[in-house]
């Protein structure tokens, strides 16, 4: 008989983290992308203001991703 895979913490596993390292991760992730939607969006309507802000966030997080080696978890090769 095989054992079914435990979902809960294969992807904590697979990118080598502990579930409070994870928690943290993930909320700094979403604080800073939070942070940028609303930058993004108040520019819309007013777009003197945060001209650039979003975009160095997101390419903030895309490099800390990159150094971290985070984005290679989830490439399709690892399945």
């Amino acid at each position: 008989m095989t054992r079914s895979p435990n979902y809960f913490t294969a992807h904590l596993s697979n990118i080598g983290e502990s579930y409070g390292q994870h928690f943290l991760h993930a909320i700094y992730y979403f604080v800073m992308l939070l942070t940028a939607a609303v930058c993004a969006l108040i520019h819309a309507f007013l777009p003197f203001l945060f001209e650039k802000t979003a975009s160095q966030i997101i390419s903030k997080l895309y490099s800390k991703m990159t150094e971290t080696k985070l984005l290679e978890a989830y490439s399709p090769s690892k399945g």
